[in-house]
């Protein structure tokens, strides 16, 4: 069979693509930036931010025998809207399907996508599997729940969170989670692909087990070993700004939004798997008893937060510098000193502030996580002019007791491990 996957190159989509490839199928998959292709598959460059008209699919779709679209995201940002990618591409992509005699689409849609649907996250998928419940083709829209296991980053951040001295639970810790496997998830594909009782349903995936957040922590924590934690609560208002900062200034799956979304979590009837794709997922119980948490695992959890704290950290440090020179420092002490190194009238003037100024835009750009790998290099550049400057106008600095110069040293290492746990 001639399966269409988009989204091939992320989480959901990635495990579904190895599943069709080791049944044989022949795959055309998407992905926004060009792909090497060396898997053998057909892989074509199409935007979801921008591929909006049927027409624009017309070609991915030929001689497609089914659709699987498993583009998703759980952030916006000012390219990639939930908009763009959860409605009018999909909406274009099911039309261009239809069209083209395409026999079946499977959509991965959210748990909670349903009439009880408020925000823009689930309210965006409501639209595009609204839309391809109309269309006289076969049709399943899968709607997950909190997926564990994998590389998926919802996963990573839960196994951090427990990781930490103290267990932070938003609100009393009570709200419900039906957490299922990413093995159950990509089954449900290959299942909706096969079995006729799934056609035209939209099946809620969720694990066995319903936990609550607190327990699910609690799990976690046991499962990697740590000692059992206490919950540290945080009411609703300071972890939707908590959320906030989260997701303006470091990559994690959390923004105001998920905590609403938390807020107004509910338990779901979980029969939908067994009656209509012929097999029940396990629970988190089970998947943690089948999954020991290996030492990768643990180190992983435990290093989770150190990229963005130390860039955090290392933005205010530039941020203060720029800001002290600027106005507490002497300027004429400054001045004094890029006079030594033959800075002098204007052009020491102008030597000043274009570094005061540097250091502000090294601080901003690190905080906001703006090319990282380039700051980093400018960063390393700079601080190693700062040093042999400084080594050469004021050797004295060596020896002061609190090695101004000495500490240029350990920020060098940070600024490299920083770079690596960012990547």
């Amino acid at each position: 069979m001639r399966i269409l996957v988009t989204g091939a190159t992320g989480f959901i989509g990635q495990h579904i693509v190895q599943a069709l490839a080791s049944e044989e199928h022949s795959l055309v998959l998407t992905s926004r930036t060009p792909h090497t292709g060396a898997d053998g598959h057909d892989w074509r460059i199409i935007d979801f931010a921008t591929a909006h008209r049927p027409d624009d699919w017309s070609d991915v779709v030929e001689n497609v025998d089914l659709v699987i679209n498993a583009v998703g995201i759980f952030k916006p940002t000012r390219r990639q809207s939930f908009e763009a990618l959860h409605d009018k591409a999909p909406r274009a992509l099911f039309a261009a399907s239809k069209t083209a005699g395409v026999k079946r689409i499977i959509q991965i849609s959210a748990l909670g996508t349903d009439e009880s649907a408020t925000g823009p996250y689930h309210l965006s998928k409501q639209r595009a599997d609204d839309t391809l419940a109309t269309l006289e083709v076969e049709w399943v829209v899968l709607r997950p729940s909190l997926i564990i296991g994998g590389s998926g980053e919802s996963w990573r951040f839960f196994k951090a969170l427990a990781s930490l001295p103290v267990t932070p639970v938003i609100g009393n810790g009570g709200q419900p989670l039906q957490p299922v496997a990413i093995e159950d998830v990509t089954r449900a594909v290959l299942a909706s692909i096969q079995c006729p009782q799934a056609t035209g349903h939209r099946i809620n995936l969720v694990g066995a087990e319903c936990v609550t957040l607190k327990s699910y922590l609690q799990a976690l924590t046991n499962w990697l070993g740590h000692a059992k934690h206490r919950p540290l609560k945080i009411p609703y208002g300071l972890a939707g700004a908590l959320a906030g900062g989260g997701a303006l200034f470091a990559d994690m799956p959390i923004n105001r939004q998920a905590v609403t979304m938390l807020k107004g979590a509910r338990e779901f009837v979980g029969d939908d798997c067994p009656s209509k794709l012929g097999f029940t997922p396990i629970g988190l119980s089970q998947f943690l008893a089948q999954n020991p948490a290996s030492k990768e695992a643990r180190s992983a959890a435990s290093l989770y937060f150190l990229g963005p704290t130390l860039r955090i950290a290392l933005a205010i440090m530039w941020i203060m510098a720029g800001v002290v020179s600027l106005f507490f420092f002497p300027v004429e002490k400054s001045l004094a000193l890029l006079a030594k190194l033959g800075f002098t009238g204007s052009t020491g003037t102008i030597a000043f502030y274009g570094a005061v100024l540097l250091d502000i835009f090294i601080g901003l750009s690190l905080l906001m996580r703006f090319r990282i790998k380039q700051i980093a290099a400018l960063q390393i550049g700079l601080i190693a002019v700062y040093t042999l400057a400084l080594s050469w106008v004021a050797p004295m600095m060596w020896s002061d007791p609190f090695g101004p110069l000495a500490k240029n040293i350990p920020i060098l290492v940070a600024i490299l491990i920083m770079q690596n746990l960012e990547d």
